[in-house]
């Protein structure tokens, strides 16, 4: 089977009615692609009668069987690891009876140039470089990734040529999977603290980070969840408490006006006990002092929030690092003769992104205004189409409501994702951290209005 994206086991059995190239005398033999304790995986093969040393691969390209009846599609792959093998990769191919390994391995002249590039001349000790370059595996995975997946000399990329099938798949070798399904991707784990440090040694520092944020914002939310809880359970008790609800229950000679236009029912003021009182349960005294509470909760949060990320950066040695520079310097590695894509500004081009962005806005305001219009109307033909909900329509239209506005939302943030990728395509930033962070911005803006509109309707527009 296909390797994972950890120390996985690959293994096959050949039969000895199979011969192969590996296994010329045809004798049953099995073959084994097993990890080490280095930085890459090794694969090797292993038989009944010898065993040979393994080798260490950064990377694993596997091709289908049927991609070689293909001349075309064989041309386009041997030109892909003769391209690799020029700018300083060695690759070894290795068979089985259905799929085809590529071994990919960097040269540690790759890497040399990399910490050359990313740590300043007087902080590498002279004859440093002319030791053997050793590098975090979630570094070598990276520069390796970045090499693989740039535009080679002939215009082709690795997903476009997993794309037309010349590869099937291709993936980063590394070790660890194992140790954080079992430390970490658990339900029983979910109380333990995450291993932060074995996370950035798997995935990298970024994805780290994410993480170290997540963990921490979880755990502060354990008081602001402890006081809602409070706020809840003391309006529960006070259920029957409220006078405004204690009016309303005792309203019985307090007629309103029929709902919807064909229903000629008066209905009491008393019929609506039951929803004050729910109205009751989350809208109370409590819920002022719980808002102001929460207000506090995040201004504390972020300072705390603050100390910690310094914390992690400090212990990561992150500081020095630049995301703009770490690009910079892959880009030199894959080309000597690499530029950096110069700054175009156009207020043509912001022009049109900030209407785009207006008129995306202005969507999702209507959007809540349709959701008004839907409640009036749902009110009208539940009355007419189920009489038997009888008072409980007010109440099955508000839980109609919430689940067209949940549906709403979640189309829209689909829609809002490929609007702000497209709008930051259209903006042409330089580097691919300046995309990133342009498309936080959008799509957190986008994403604001999608979950908030109703309450801007109500607040800005409702009775105007």
């Amino acid at each position: 089977r296909a390797p994972s994206l950890g120390g996985a086991l690959l293994w096959q059995r050949v039969p000895a009615s199979v011969p192969s190239a590996l296994h010329p005398q045809g004798e049953e033999s099995l073959r084994i692609l097993v990890p080490t304790e280095g930085d890459s995986l090794p694969l090797m093969d292993m038989n009944t009668c010898e065993t040979k040393a393994p080798e260490l691969w950064d990377y694993v390209l596997v091709v289908d069987r049927r991609t070689q009846r293909n001349p075309g599609q064989v041309q386009r792959q041997q030109q892909f690891l003769e391209e690799l093998e020029n700018q300083g990769f060695h690759y070894k191919a290795m068979e089985d009876q259905e799929k085809e390994f590529f071994g990919i391995r960097a040269d540690n002249r790759i890497f040399d140039r990399y910490q050359r590039l990313m740590e300043p001349e007087d902080t590498v000790p002279r004859g440093e470089l002319s030791r053997p370059t050793s590098i975090r595996a979630t570094n070598r995975i990276r520069i390796v990734n970045f090499v693989l997946k740039s535009k080679m000399a002939a215009g082709d990329t690795l997903q476009d040529l997993v794309k037309d099938g010349v590869f099937e798949d291709g993936f980063p070798l590394h070790k660890g999977e194992e140790h954080l399904k079992k430390k970490w991707a658990r339900w029983r784990s979910m109380f333990q603290r995450q291993p932060i440090s074995d996370i950035r040694d798997y995935f990298g520092e970024k994805v780290a980070l994410y993480f170290a944020w997540l963990g921490w914002y979880t755990y502060m939310l354990v008081p602001a969840a402890v006081v809602g809880l409070v706020v809840f359970l003391s309006g529960f008790s006070r259920f029957e408490a409220s006078q405004i609800s204690k009016e309303i229950c005792k309203a019985h000679d307090i007629y309103m006006c029929p709902r919807g236009d064909h229903n000629r029912r008066f209905q009491r003021l008393s019929d609506t006990c039951a929803y004050a009182k729910l109205t009751h349960l989350f809208d109370n005294e409590g819920t002022v002092l719980f808002a102001i509470f929460m207000a506090l909760w995040a201004t504390v949060f972020l300072e705390m929030w603050k100390r910690e990320r310094a914390r992690v950066v400090l212990q990561w040695e992150l500081y020095g690092w630049d995301e703009d520079q770490e690009e910079m310097a892959l880009g030199l590695i894959n080309c000597p003769d690499y530029q950096p894509r110069l700054h175009q500004h156009s207020y043509l081009r912001s022009t049109v992104i900030l209407l785009l962005s207006l008129l995306m806005i202005c969507l999702m305001i209507g959007m809540a205004h349709v959701l008004v219009v839907y409640r009036v109307l749902a009110a009208a033909l539940f009355n007419l189409a189920l009489p038997f909900l009888g008072e409980q329509v007010t109440t099955a239209v508000v839980v109609s409501g919430a689940l067209v506005h949940y549906v709403i939302i979640l189309i829209m943030t689909k829609i809002n994702k490929y609007v702000a990728l497209k709008l930051c395509d259209f903006e042409k930033p330089r580097t691919f951290s300046e995309r990133e962070s342009k498309f936080t911005i959008k799509f957190f803006t986008l994403q604001f209005f999608a979950h908030f509109s109703s309450l801007i309707y109500i607040a800005f527009i409702l009775g105007r």
